[in-house]
C-alpha cells in the first residue's frame, strides 16, 4: 500500500537525520525524539469506498512517529515523520481501516533560546498519503478464493504536504559532560501545527487507478508530545 511505503520513507528519513546530527559537530545544538499526538482530519468523504451501512468515519487521528533537528546559531534544520492511524469498521462481511503517513524536511528559527527552554516556529515540506484498507470478514472456501481471488483491497492517494508548527522544548535537568564540554538531558516538547496538502481525486490500488473517488487532501490541525533528548556543545569533535 502506498501509504505504508510513505510512512517507511518518513521514518527512515528521521533516523538518518538523527544519525547525521550525532556525527555533525559545530558550536551548536541538537535533539530529537519520538512523537505521539492527536489530529483532526475531515475523512467523511472516504465513506464513498464502503457500503452505506458503515457509519461515517471519525475525524480523530492518532499520530506516532519521530523528529530530529540540529541547530546552527538560531537556525533549526532537520526532519520529521509519523504514521497516521484513523478509524476502523466492521460489518457482517467486511472489515477495514483508514490510515496514512507523512514525512517532511523542516526549517525553523529559535525565538526563545535558554538553556532549559527553546521555542521556535517551523516549516516542513515533504510527502504524505492516506488511504483505506478493506477485506472480507467471512469464512471462505478454496473454490470461492479461486473464482474470486480479490478478497482484499488497499486504496490510497498522496502528494506534497506542508507542515507549519509552533514548538516548545523543555530540558528539565541538564547534565554536564566535562570530557566533551557539552550539556544534555531528557527533553519534553510540545508541537502544535497544521498539516496541509492540495486535495485531489487521484486514487489508486495495486492493480491500477480508481475513477470516481472523492477529492481529498491530508489536511488537519494537530498537537504532538515530543519525548527525547537535547544537548549543546561549546567545542567541536
Amino acid at each position: 500500500m502506498k501509504t505504508k511505503y510513505i510512512t517507511g520513507v518518513a521514518l527512515c528519513f528521521f533516523f538518518a537525520t538523527v544519525t547525521a546530527q550525532e556525527n555533525a559537530t559545530t558550536e551548536g545544538m541538537g535533539g530529537g525524539g519520538f512523537t505521539i499526538g492527536y489530529g483532526n482530519m475531515g475523512v467523511r468523504d472516504l465513506n464513498t469506498f464502503v457500503p452505506a451501512s458503515v457509519p461515517f468515519f471519525s475525524n480523530n487521528q492518532m499520530l506516532l512517529g519521530g523528529t530530529g533537528h540540529g541547530v546552527i546559531g538560531r537556525l533549526v534544520i532537520g526532519g520529521s515523520g509519523c504514521a497516521i492511524s484513523g478509524d476502523r469498521f466492521a460489518t457482517d462481511s467486511l472489515r477495514g481501516s483508514i490510515s496514512g503517513g507523512q514525512g517532511t524536511f523542516d526549517v525553523g528559527y529559535i525565538l526563545i533560546n535558554k538553556n532549559k527552554l527553546k521555542f521556535f516556529p517551523m516549516l516542513g515540506v515533504g510527502g504524505g498519503g492516506y488511504g483505506i484498507s478493506i477485506s472480507k470478514n467471512i469464512p471462505l472456501s478454496a473454490t470461492t478464493v479461486s473464482l474470486d481471488p480479490g478478497q482484499e483491497i488497499n486504496i490510497s492517494q498522496g502528494g506534497i504536504v506542508t507542515d507549519i508548527s509552533l514548538n516548545l522544548y523543555t530540558i528539565p535537568a541538564l547534565a554536564y559532560d566535562k570530557e566533551e564540554n557539552s550539556y544534555g538531558g531528557f527533553m519534553i516538547g510540545l508541537q502544535v501545527g497544521y498539516l496541509f496538502s492540495v486535495p485531489n481525486s487521484l486514487w489508486g490500488y495495486s492493480g491500477g487507478d480508481i475513477t470516481g473517488g472523492p477529492s481529498f487532501g491530508l489536511n488537519m490541525p494537530y498537537a504532538k508530545l515530543v519525548l527525547g533528548g537535547f544537548g549543546f556543545s561549546k567545542t567541536t569533535n
